[in-house]
């Protein structure tokens, strides 16, 4: 057999396979490497230029300090990989860097060990021990400040949560550690899912190309979600940092855990969490407001939200780009984030939750998770759990 690795703007510079150099192949932007062992150790030594990568996918620099964005196909642009969302693997990371210029060096998982090296370097080594595609890969490196608070789950383990700036933003990120707070307690509460790292990490960039980005444990934000004060800030910037903080969480579970097979699926994990972060959403609101008007702020957080579909969805429907919540094709993944992915899909998913009742809800996601729990999956997969869960097909509604 051939292994076929995605590659792009990265220099090769050595590859070794069982202990012997290999001779690859290139092909229309891919390494090959044929006779593969059924089983091998392959070590690929490659160089990318942050610096120049303009396009902030991959491997970056922003004022000094390394990002990176890999979801959909930005871990290419940093090594030779098999950079598909149903490759699911372990990482272990050792950041080595100038310990002056870039005093925090963060990667995904857990912190397994930090050290000082010779001549002004330093080392820090992540773990992530759970397998996950190559598009949640993450890492930042540079002068960064963190708020930080510790907690402790009602299972009894503690967990450190951290959110990164710049010097000068430290005083604007309590509202998005409190939101990220809630958000942990919440999905415990509402969906019996745990945070299952030692510590999780939020990291907020001024040259991010998207909202925010779910890599597992480490998730960049723009800074536009994450800094607030009660001098710049208004009433619905606080709401969507609360919302946009708890959706890349809830993908720590839908999304993270449980991914996609391919990019056709892509509103399993949207569509999916755009739900659950309306239900937290509503949840958060309702216990803010006093005694009975519980229900009015749950009615009109759904009233908004609808208003959002109708003004931004409709449109696109009705339109040249009009296509279904998973499409049979598309030229440019890139052009797949849209809002009938994610609001539409939401409304896909609300419809279970309708019919089945919130408690058959629950039932279809605990069984969703029991199967699939570690894999790569399909938006059939979640129907089916669905519909086996609470002993219905749900047809001919969906």
């Amino acid at each position: 057999p051939t292994l076929v690795l995605d590659g792009e703007d990265v220099s090769l510079e050595s590859i070794v396979l069982n202990g012997a150099a290999a001779a690859p192949q290139f092909v229309d932007g891919k390494l090959l490497l044929g006779n593969m062992p059924e089983r091998a150790t392959l070590e690929i030594v490659s160089t990318c230029n942050p610096a120049a990568n303009t396009q902030l996918s991959g491997l970056y620099t922003s004022q000094g300090t390394f990002f990176t964005q890999c979801e959909a196909e930005g871990f290419r642009r940093i090594t030779y990989f098999l950079d598909r969302p149903d490759v699911m693997a372990r990482y272990k990371v050792t950041l080595r860097a100038n310990k002056a210029l870039y005093p925090v060096l963060l990667s995904n998982g857990n912190l397994v060990s930090q050290r000082d090296l010779p001549d002004g370097m330093h080392q820090t080594v992540w773990d992530d021990p759970f397998p996950k595609p190559s598009y949640l890969f993450a890492l930042v490196a540079g002068k960064l400040v963190a708020r930080e608070q510790k907690i402790r789950t009602p299972a009894g383990r503690e967990h450190l949560l951290q959110v990164y700036v710049r010097a000068g933003d430290l005083d604007k990120t309590d509202h998005a550690l409190q939101s990220l707070i809630k958000s942990v307690a919440w999905d415990v509460d509402r969906f019996g899912l745990a945070l299952d790292l030692d510590r999780f990490m939020i990291v907020a960039t001024s040259d991010f190309n998207m909202g925010a980005m779910e890599n597992k444990g480490l998730n960049i934000f723009n800074t536009k979600y994450v800094l607030a004060s009660p001098s710049t800030a208004t009433d619905v910037d606080y709401a969507n940092i609360e919302s946009v903080v708890g959706h890349e969480y809830f993908h720590n579970w839908t999304g993270n855990r449980v991914t996609c097979r391919d990019w056709f699926q892509l509103s399993l994990k949207e569509g999916l969490t755009v739900f659950r972060d309306q239900e937290f959403s509503a949840d958060m609101a309702a216990a803010a407001a006093p005694g009975s008007a519980a229900d009015s702020a749950r009615a009109v957080l759904r009233i908004e939200q609808v208003r959002s579909l109708r003004s931004l969805q409709f449109p696109e429907d009705a339109g040249p780009m009009a296509h279904p919540v998973q499409p049979a094709e598309y030229s440019a993944i890139d052009n797949f984030y849209t809002a009938t992915v994610y609001e539409k899909g939401a409304e896909v998913v609300r419809l279970y939750q309708t019919l089945a009742g919130r408690d058959g809800f629950r039932h279809g996601m605990d069984l969703y998770f029991a199967r699939h729990d570690g894999q790569a999956v399909t938006c059939d997969d979640f129907a089916q759990a669905m519909a086996d869960a609470n002993h219905h097909t749900f047809a001919p509604h969906l």
